[in-house]
């Protein structure tokens, strides 16, 4: 689903931010290891860490932690005992072991390259070291640890990390250096070719609901972070080579609503040699039988053609660009749902 690069990438640049990251949890707390939130200056939030109680803990925290000119780090723990759990609805106490990494502009860059690289469909890992300076931990780089007196230490956390799985952030402490890992996979993504009238509410309602967003055109005075602020925006040199600068994933919800019939034809020819989760198309029965046969005479098969959702959407029956955005993502949740 939504990724939290997506956040730290949009407020990073102007701000400082604060990430907690879920590092190990006991009991019966909502959330468990890798869930973030990200906590900006004015009180902003994006993600959890579990909601109540301990989020708001977690929060006040780190709005302590935000002011610094350079990265830093700590963590915390934080428990909810049973009579706290109770009173807040929960079914039983726990807790979280949280680390909260302050994140400053000069660390905006290597997200925006974090980001990018999920958004073609690539694994990426992201890793951090720290010196400890009592309850706060320095950001420090790997050149700044390549000397005799840290060689030996920084040489074993190596050897350490090749012996884990990158399922869950990984945390190593060997003093004094701290050493930090995490391993960022493609999330479930909305990909909306066309930057027109029925993109624009298709891409808020697919944020809305989780998914990270990608608006692909060749215009743009359409396709820009002013109609689009809550997805990836990229303007590309032709829809007949859309996929020259992204690669679409198992996990990948395609949306094909171009200015015309031609560009559809043609993205909807590309699409169907990905392996996406779900392509639509919109358009009327009679236009999608045409343009059906066009790509039979043209060696597409039936087999590959049947993947095409076309129309696009549940009937739901409304005929607005907001109400046809329902519609595709409504689709695509049950697409999704059902595995």
């Amino acid at each position: 689903m939504h990724s939290i690069l997506t956040d730290i990438t949009r407020n990073l640049a102007a701000h400082n931010c604060v990430l907690a990251t879920v590092i190990s949890s006991t009991g019966s707390t909502p959330r468990s290891s890798g869930a973030h939130m990200l906590i900006c200056p004015k009180g902003e939030f994006y993600g959890t860490v579990g909601g109540g109680l301990i989020e708001a803990k977690v929060q006040e925290t780190a709005a302590t932690f935000l002011t610094g000119e350079h990265g830093a780090a700590a963590l915390h723990s934080y428990e909810l005992d049973n009579t706290k759990a109770g009173a807040l609805g929960m079914s039983c106490g726990g807790s979280l072991t949280v680390l909260l990494e302050r994140l400053t502009p000069e660390h905006h860059e290597e997200f925006v390259q974090l980001e990018e690289a999920v958004l073609k469909g690539n694994t990426i890992s992201r890793e951090a070291f720290y010196l400890q300076q009592d309850a706060i931990w320095k950001r420090v780089t790997a050149h700044e640890l390549a000397n005799e007196q840290y060689a030996k230490t920084v040489e074993e956390i190596h050897t350490e990390k090749k012996l884990t799985d990158n399922s869950s952030p990984l945390l190593i402490n060997k003093e004094p250096v701290k050493y930090f890992a995490e391993t960022y996979h493609p999330s479930a993504t909305v990909i909306i070719a066309g930057a027109g009238h029925v993109a624009k509410p298709t891409a808020e309602v697919a944020h809305l609901v989780g998914f990270s967003v990608v608006v692909l055109d060749d215009r743009d005075d359409f396709a820009n972070k002013e109609r689009f602020p809550n997805a990836h925006v990229q303007v590309v040199d032709s829809l007949d080579d859309i996929l020259s600068d992204i690669t679409i994933h198992k996990d990948c919800y395609v949306v094909i609503v171009t200015r015309g019939h031609e560009h559809d034809k043609t993205v909807l020819q590309q699409m169907l040699t990905t392996p996406a989760k779900y392509i639509g198309m919109i358009g009327s029965k009679s236009k999608r039988d045409g343009l059906y046969q066009r790509l039979r005479e043209e060696g597409v098969t039936d087999e590959a053609i049947a993947r095409c959702h076309c129309p696009i959407g549940l009937p739901l029956g409304g005929r607005a660009p907001e109400e046809i955005a329902v519609s595709i993502m409504a689709e695509i949740i049950q697409t999704k749902a059902q595995g």
